[in-house]
């Protein structure tokens, strides 16, 4: 069967009535007319042909469409179904499209980093023109007048191959973005959209596009990050071990006065032991004092035998 062709069609009302030749009771109402149709589907009407037709006398009488039976007239419109069909796929594909154009320049209005664009090389880039043409360029940064993207060093042929590069991750590997970035001016952008240039706007969505990362997801920030060395106070450890008692308890001072409790602490215990300075008891209870603040429990401790055998203030 061909997928169009045309074919005959029988009355889906025929009357039976006398025939006024031969008056029998034969005489019934046909439809010949023609029409296009997609395998079974009838698209449009090829032309249209009633009449009535005796199956004794073969009589015929053509019928206008205005004298119809109005059932029968109301039943024309299946012949119209695969036109309304097209109609509808049209208008569908049509708002798809228009969908589409104003998502992309709502993209464009309104950037986020790692917006993927899909372009032609040779005019977005200024490289030599070649088969393989195609490029992809993502948003780095931007401001009110101007976006910078970062560009793919890999040329494709065809859009079907940089949606298989989005689905297997290639985006996120190390070396598929140039270290060179491209800077434009807003309106430089939109005009390359206008003529073609950029050929299609994408957002990630959850990092990714077509089911691949075109972005690294965002590490999760640790449940626990451990204590935070002061660096003032880790250098003051390593000068005492090293017995540079002078050194450390210049370093302790600093780690003390940025509120290292633990600076505080290990500098308290200079003074009041005479290293790297003359013993200073006040200035230990001072520091001491400064430590248990923060809820150093060696500090307290220190602080309560010292002060068990010196008048604290």
């Amino acid at each position: 069967m061909l997928l169009f062709n045309t074919c005959d069609s029988l009355s889906s009302f025929s009357q039976t009535t006398t025939c006024p030749h031969c008056k029998s009771k034969n005489y019934q109402l046909k439809n010949h007319s023609r029409f296009l149709r997609f395998t079974i589907i009838p698209i449009i009407p090829l032309a249209w042909q009633y009449q009535y037709q005796c199956d004794d006398c073969q009589h015929t009488e053509a019928v206008s469409l205005h004298k119809l039976p109005l059932i029968e007239l109301l039943s024309l419109i299946k012949y119209f179904i695969g036109s309304l069909l097209l109609i509808c796929m049209l208008l569908y594909f049509y708002q798809q499209y228009h969908a589409k154009i104003k998502l992309q320049q709502s993209i464009i209005n309104n950037p986020q980093a790692y917006d993927t664009y899909l372009v032609k090389a040779d005019k977005f880039a200024q490289e030599p023109l070649r088969p393989e043409n195609l490029k992809v360029a993502q948003v780095l940064e931007f401001n009110d007048k101007f976006i910078t993207f970062q560009i793919s060093n890999y040329r494709y042929k065809r859009d079907r191959s940089i949606t298989m590069a989005m689905r297997t991750s290639l985006l996120v590997q190390r070396d598929f973005f140039s270290a060179n970035t491209l800077t434009l001016p807003r309106t430089e952008v939109q005009r390359l959209y206008d003529e073609g240039t950029i050929y299609d706007v994408l957002r990630p969505y959850a990092y990714s596009l077509y089911g691949g990362f075109v972005m690294f997801p965002p590490r999760p920030k640790p449940l626990y990050e451990g204590v935070k060395l002061n660096q003032n106070n880790q250098q003051g450890i390593t000068y005492y071990k090293d017995k540079l008692y002078t050194e450390a308890l210049d370093s302790f001072l600093l780690a003390a006065k940025e509120g290292s409790q633990w600076g505080q602490l290990n500098l308290a215990q200079m003074f009041q032991d005479g290293q790297g300075t003359d013993k200073d008891t006040q200035q230990a209870i001072y520091w001491y004092q400064k430590a248990a603040a923060q809820g150093n429990r060696k500090a307290k401790i220190e602080l309560k035998d010292l002060c068990s055998s010196y008048k604290c203030k």
